[in-house]
């Protein structure tokens, strides 16, 4: 048996106008035997800032280590805080997160999620050790 590796990461440059939240519950035998959380607040959501604040750490990605279990209950939410000046989407191209989910050393998801700049994103996946999502 072997746990799960959540990584989260997104490298665009505008990605200090979005808070995010990482959350997940792990199952052994059809039993919860843990729930992670990380959550990354840059400012409160409407504080619509005018640039990057200071310290802001533009490495935010997270790496999440969960108990030995079989399932894999993945949340992410991404929230704006500050939305682009630009008024169409056709004006500014999506966010690119990068979402990695190992099992032991198994990956068994891979994917890039795009990120609407107004909307943000809320994510749920079920994945399996032994058939991904």
């Amino acid at each position: 048996m072997a746990g799960f590796t959540i990584e989260v990461a997104c490298n665009d440059r505008d990605f200090w106008r979005y808070n995010y939240v990482v959350m997940c519950s792990v199952r052994r035998g059809g039993e919860e035997v843990e729930f992670l959380k990380h959550r990354d607040e840059v400012a409160p959501v409407g504080t619509e800032l005018r640039k990057i604040p200071k310290g802001y750490n533009p490495e935010r990605g997270v790496t999440l280590r969960s108990a030995d279990a079989e399932e894999l209950t993945l949340y992410i939410y991404v929230i704006p805080h500050t939305l682009p000046r630009e008024n169409t989407t056709r004006d500014v191209a999506p966010l690119d997160m990068l979402l990695r989910v190992d099992h032991g050393t198994t990956t068994i998801l891979k994917r890039h999620v795009e990120i609407n700049h107004w909307s943000g994103e809320n994510l749920e996946l079920r994945l399996s050790a032994t058939s991904g999502e």
